[in-house]
């Protein structure tokens, strides 16, 4: 029998909008640095890497910055890795997801990332 509270995930994830997809990405490499799991680092890392969008001008200062905690990463610098990545899942809960559910729930059509 499965895990009840992997089932509850899997399908959290499955019912997910991209943006929140994003925010669980973070909150799964966080999770893997207090775990000092660098493997699942590095994956959920290049997952991260291979969502970037570059039609934006950010999308190539978090590339490098995504790199930079793979290295961090190979190096067992977890706590590193999680000081830079918290205050970026911080930002982007507030800024992308927040205004998205606002403009949701204001009848808007919201936007694609």
């Amino acid at each position: 029998m499965e895990n009840p509270q992997i089932k509850y995930q899997r399908q959290a994830i499955k019912n997910a909008s991209p943006t929140e997809l994003i925010s669980k990405l973070y909150d799964f490499a966080i999770q893997a640095c207090y775990q000092e799991d660098g493997e699942r680092l590095n994956r959920v890392l290049e997952t991260l890497i291979q969502s970037l969008n570059y039609d934006y001008e950010i999308a190539g200062e978090l590339y490098g910055l995504y790199e930079y905690c793979q290295r961090l990463a190979r190096q067992k610098e977890f706590d590193e890795v999680r000081e830079l990545l918290e205050p970026i899942r911080e930002a982007w809960e507030e800024s992308v997801v927040k205004d998205k559910q606002e403009t949701v729930n204001q009848g808007g059509r919201g936007f694609v990332v």
